[in-house]
C-alpha cells in the first residue's frame, strides 16, 4: 500500500511543510510570474484560511535561495538561484494582542528592535516603529549583495479589524498604521519585491497612497484568480488519494464525494473576467482528513459588525443571495462607511456568482456583479452568528428547548410545539430584532423549524397559491399559514379556500392545518388554531 502524504491544515510554514513530507499544491508557476518582474509591489485580499500565509512563506524561501525545498516544483528550473535577498516578513496579527494603539506600538517596536540588533544595525530607543522599520529596510538593503530587500506583510489590516465598530480607536490605529506603511513608499527604490495580504481592503486607500506601481491582485487579474485556494482539478489530481479515502469514509462514489466537497466549500469566484472557482483549502483539508463534512469556518474577527450592518439594512442570512454590485461597490476602502455588501464580500460571506456584461460604443465590459453566499459552510457560519445575536436566551436553555421541541415534533404533538415551544422561542427574540410584518414572522418560524431538524418546505405551491410552510414527519403532514395582526382562524380558512393541503389528501398520514397569527402588540404569536384536514360537515359549515 502506498503511504499517503499527510495533509497539514494548520501548518503555514513552507519549509516545514516540505521537510515534513506533507502535501503541497504547487502554485509556484504563478509565483514565478509575480516574482520575476523587477521591483514589483503587490497586494491581495482574501478571506481567512485561504493560504495567504503559506504563499508568503513560500516567497520568503524563494528569495532566500532555498533551492532544495523547491525540488520538482514548477519554479525550480526557471528561477535564478544565484541571487538572494534579505527578507523582512511581518505578520501584523502578532502585534495586536491588546487591541490598542499603545499595545501595538510597543509589541511591533520591540520586534523591530530585536531584528535590528540581530542585523547589527543601530537605532535609538526613542525611535517610533515607523523609524525602526525605515532603519531596518535601509540597513538590510545596504548589506545585500543586490542592494535590495524583500518585504512580505501578512494580515496588514488585522489591527483594524477589531476596531471597526469603535470609530475613535479606529482612526487612532489607522493613523499609526499609515505612518508605519509610509516607510514602504519612502523606500521603493531599495525594495526588490513587496507583497501585502489581508482579509479586507478597509485601509488600502490610505495605507498605499503613493505606491504608484502597486498591483492589486484582489479582483481584476484573471491570471491569479486561482492563486489561493484549491481548484477541483487540483483536488482530483494532487489530492486524489485523500479524495478516495474521503469517499470511502462517506460511503459514496468518488464523483459524489467531489459534489459534496463542492457544495460545502466551493464556489469562491474572485475575478469576474475568469471562470476560475476555488474551494477553501483549510476546510477541504480538514474534511478530507476527518471524513466529516461540517462547518470549519473560522471567525472573521468582526461578526458583531456584520450582524449589525445586516440588521440596519433589514437583511438576514436567508435573503442576501442575488444581491447586485459594481466594482466600485466592492472596492470601498473607508472602514467607517463600508456598505454591508462590501463588508460581507471582503469578509468571504459573499462571492461572485454571476457577471452581467454590456456591449455598447465603449466596448464590451462588466457592468454588474451578482453576489451570493459561497457554500453550505459559510451559510451555516453566518446563520450561527446571526442566531447568537438574535436570541436573548442562554445556550443551555435554548438547547433544552430544542430537545423538547424535537420530541414534540417526532410525537406529532403540534399543539405543544406551536403553542408552547414556538411561543417561547418568539419570546426569546432580542428586543433589537423586531418582527415588523408577516414575512418576518414567517422567516423566524422557518429558521426555528429548520434548527429542530424538521423537513420544512417553504412556499409550497398548490393550484391556487402557496402554503407558507409544510412540515412532514413520519406521523403526519402539517400545513402552516401565517397572519400578522389578524387571526389564526383567518389563516386556516385561507388554507382551505386555496386548497393548500389538497395534494396530501391521498397521503396515508393524517394531514393537519395550523393557523398562526403574530400579534405586534404582544410581540408574539396568539393561540394557534389546529384542525385536521377532514372535518365533519357540520364543523365545516360552522367554520
Amino acid at each position: 500500500m502506498i503511504r499517503m502524504k499527510p495533509l497539514a491544515t494548520a501548518n503555514y510554514d513552507f519549509e516545514r511543510l516540505i521537510t515534513d513530507g506533507c502535501v503541497y499544491i504547487d502554485k509556484t508557476d504563478m509565483l514565478y510570474r509575480l516574482a520575476s518582474s523587477k521591483d514589483s509591489i503587490y497586494f491581495i485580499s482574501r478571506p481567512r484560511r485561504f493560504g495567504k500565509s503559506l504563499m508568503l512563506s513560500t516567497l520568503k524561501c524563494l528569495f532566500e535561495g532555498k533551492k532544495k525545498l523547491f525540488k520538482g516544483l514548477k519554479i525550480e528550473k526557471k528561477w535564478d538561484w544565484s541571487k538572494t535577498y534579505p527578507v523582512i516578513d511581518l505578520n501584523m496579527s502578532d502585534f495586536d494582542k491588546e487591541g490598542t494603539r499603545e499595545g501595538f506600538r510597543h509589541s511591533l517596536g520591540t520586534e523591530l528592535q530585536e531584528r535590528l540588533e540581530r542585523a547589527a544595525i543601530s537605532y535609538r530607543d526613542s525611535d517610533t516603529p515607523a523609524m525602526l522599520f525605515d532603519r531596518l529596510v535601509k540597513g538590510l538593503a545596504a548589506a545585500s549583495p543586490e542592494g535590495k530587500v524583500v518585504v512580505l506583510v501578512d494580515e496588514y489590516d488585522h489591527p483594524l479589524g477589531g476596531l471597526l465598530d469603535a470609530p475613535k480607536a479606529l482612526r487612532s490605529m489607522r493613523r499609526e498604521m499609515h505612518g508605519f506603511y509610509s516607510t514602504l513608499k519612502n523606500n521603493v527604490g531599495v525594495i526588490r519585491f513587496l507583497m501585502m495580504t489581508g482579509v479586507s481592503k478597509f485601509t488600502k486607500l490610505s495605507v498605499f497612497s503613493g505606491l504608484n506601481n502597486l498591483t492589486d491582485l484582489t479582483i481584476g487579474v484573471p491570471a491569479y484568480a486561482a492563486l489561493l485556494g484549491y481548484t477541483v482539478k487540483e483536488i482530483e489530481t494532487v489530492l486524489a488519494p485523500h479524495l478516495k479515502s474521503f469517499a470511502r469514509k462517506q460511503r459514496v462514489p468518488q464523483e459524489k464525494a467531489i459534489r459534496l466537497l463542492r457544495a460545502w466549500y466551493d464556489s469562491y469566484r474572485f475575478c469576474p473576467y475568469s471562470g476560475a472557482r476555488v474551494l477553501n483549502p483549510v476546510a477541504v483539508g480538514r474534511a478530507l482528513t476527518t471524513g466529516i463534512l461540517m462547518n470549519y469556518w473560522s471567525k472573521t474577527g468582526m461578526p458583531t459588525l456584520i450582524l449589525e450592518r445586516l440588521q440596519v439594512c433589514g437583511k438576514r442570512p436567508d435573503n442576501i443571495d442575488g444581491v447586485t454590485a459594481t466594482f466600485e461597490d466592492l472596492d470601498v476602502c473607508d472602514a467607517e462607511e463600508l456598505p454591508w455588501v462590501s463588508l460581507l464580500y471582503q469578509s468571504g460571506y459573499l462571492t461572485i456568482k454571476d457577471v452581467v456584461w454590456t456591449d455598447d460604443a465603449d466596448g464590451r465590459r462588466v457592468t454588474e456583479l451578482v453576489l451570493g453566499v459561497p457554500n453550505l459552510e459559510v451559510r451555516a457560519s453566518l446563520k450561527s452568528l446571526w442566531w447568537k445575536q438574535l436570541m436573548k436566551i442562554e445556550e443551555k436553555d435554548f438547547t433544552a428547548l430544542v430537545d423538547v421541541a424535537k420530541g414534540q415534533l417526532a410525537d406529532g404533538d403540534v399543539r405543544m410545539l406551536v403553542g408552547k415551544t414556538l411561543f417561547s422561542l418568539y419570546a426569546a427574540l432580542s428586543p433589537t430584532w423586531r418582527v415588523k410584518d408577516e414575512a418576518d414572522a414567517k422567516r423566524y418560524f422557518l429558521l426555528f423549524m429548520r434548527m429542530l431538524g424538521a423537513n420544512v418546505q417553504a412556499e409550497e405551491v398548490s393550484a391556487f397559491g402557496n402554503a407558507d410552510a409544510i412540515v412532514e414527519t413520519k406521523k403526519g403532514v402539517y400545513v402552516f399559514e401565517f397572519k400578522f395582526n389578524r387571526t389564526a382562524r383567518a389563516a386556516v380558512r385561507q388554507i382551505r379556500e386555496k386548497g393548500y393541503a389538497d395534494a396530501y389528501k391521498a397521503d396515508a398520514r393524517p394531514v393537519t392545518l395550523v393557523g398562526i397569527n403574530f400579534s405586534a402588540k404582544k410581540r408574539n404569536i396568539d393561540e394557534p388554531l389546529i384542525e385536521p384536514l377532514s372535518l365533519p360537515i357540520s364543523s365545516r359549515l360552522g367554520g
